[in-house]
């Protein structure tokens, strides 16, 4: 009787310890289970969050690049940390080995109506580029846009941004144009985005007034952004409804714009600048394998008063239209806001491959005495080939009445 007592505490001794280890075996299990359904998800959430922020100052950064190569006129390479991968985890399973970001770009309108004394108004537009940085992870991660020099959070529903603009500053105007093709990009890696300049660039002088058309997917930002901007002189508009920002400004003086030759399969950044002051343009751009701008001659005789009137007359080859020829006439007229006069005289029509003859006549100066000497400068462009021309001329006065 004893003995069959003792074997069976045995027994039974021996089923509690199978007991208690099939007990820590679910335990163990479970608690597995419970980190490896819950846990994981939320420690990759973590991950992706804080790429979320490195990605952020990548486009911020590629946005700093952009200023850059458009100001300075150097190029650069501008890196996005694309994607992210998980950390290994031992005896844990991810989903994957993380999530890839994509890099896409959507045209974006920029349009420029701008008047100059004399003349009907003119437009000069450009396709700029919005890029849009997005990643399709775990997170309800938004869209970073760059757009117009700022970067934007979409979260579909709404959009936001701790961005500042720098299109309006006071009355000076500056529009980023981003031009070219981006090609879109899908990776877990760093890829290095080539951004070049818009090398060549031209002006307008003499401005009456200016309308600046951007469009925008995002007009509620922009309304928050552009809010306080505008001056006497300068408004600004957000349409909400047809997703534009509108300028307009009385006071600029002188346009800048950016161009240059344009390769697929890359980004080219200029700046438009617009100007409450205005200087006169002293440089020049050939290119003799083009029909480039030229002034084939000049030549001056006296005005309807002989002594203090003169009529300059200059026959123009290439150039895309009487307001791309331009004078300095401070010397002549002895006064120094006279640096870039526009001719009085042109034919119509004008054809841009022929000789074209233009005319500044009767204009006032102070008498001159015989042997006087005055320079005078002249200047053409050919805005479609984006090339200009320009030249130096001495008049030399014969005799109070007249020119050689």
């Amino acid at each position: 009787m004893r003995a069959e007592i003792r074997s069976l505490w045995k027994e039974e001794r021996g089923v509690s310890v199978v007991l208690g280890a099939m007990l820590m075996l679910l335990i163990v299990a479970t608690l597995f289970g419970t980190v490896q359904a819950y846990h994981v998800p939320i420690w990759n959430k973590d991950v992706e969050y804080e790429h979320l922020n490195v990605v952020h100052d990548d486009m911020m950064t590629f946005k700093s690049d952009v200023e850059d190569v458009a100001m300075s006129g150097e190029p650069k390479s501008s890196n996005i940390r694309m994607g992210v991968r998980y950390p290994n985890r031992i005896f844990l399973a991810n989903p994957g080995i993380g999530v890839a970001g994509s890099l896409t770009s959507d045209n974006v309108a920029v349009s420029i109506e701008y008047t100059i004394e004399g003349y009907p108004t003119i437009t000069q537009s450009y396709t700029s580029n919005r890029v849009i940085y997005e990643v399709q992870g775990s997170v309800d991660s938004p869209k970073l846009v760059y757009e117009h020099g700022v970067i934007i959070r979409d979260y579909g529903g709404a959009s936001a941004t701790t961005d500042e603009q720098s299109l309006i500053v006071g009355d000076e105007i500056y529009i980023p144009v981003l031009t070219g093709n981006l090609t879109s990009l899908s990776s877990m890696e760093t890829e290095s985005i080539a951004i070049k300049p818009l090398s060549q660039s031209y002006s307008r002088t003499n401005i009456e007034s200016v309308n600046i058309t951007l469009d925008t997917d995002y007009p509620a930002v922009w309304q928050q952004l552009l809010a306080g901007t505008g001056t006497a002189s300068t408004t600004v508009q957000v349409d909400t409804d047809e997703g534009e920002i509108v300028i307009a400004s009385t006071v600029i003086q002188q346009i800048s714009f950016p161009a240059g030759d344009v390769t697929a399969d890359a980004l080219y950044a200029g700046l438009a600048t617009f100007s409450t002051e205005s200087e006169p343009v002293t440089y020049t751009t050939i290119d003799i394998s083009q029909d480039y701008p030229r002034i084939l001659d000049i030549t001056i005789d006296e005005g309807d008063t002989a002594q203090t009137q003169s009529t300059i007359t200059v026959t123009v080859e290439n150039v895309t239209a009487p307001y791309d020829i331009h004078a300095d006439l401070t010397a002549l007229m002895n006064n120094p806001v006279m640096y870039d006069v526009f001719p009085d005289d042109s034919p119509t029509p004008w054809v841009v491959s022929n000789q074209n003859t233009v005319q500044w006549t009767n204009i006032t100066h102070p008498p001159y005495g015989g042997g006087d000497a005055i320079i005078v400068s002249f200047w053409v462009y050919n805005t479609e080939n984006n090339m200009q021309f320009f030249t130096e001329r001495v008049f030399l006065r014969k005799n109070p009445t007249s020119w050689e």
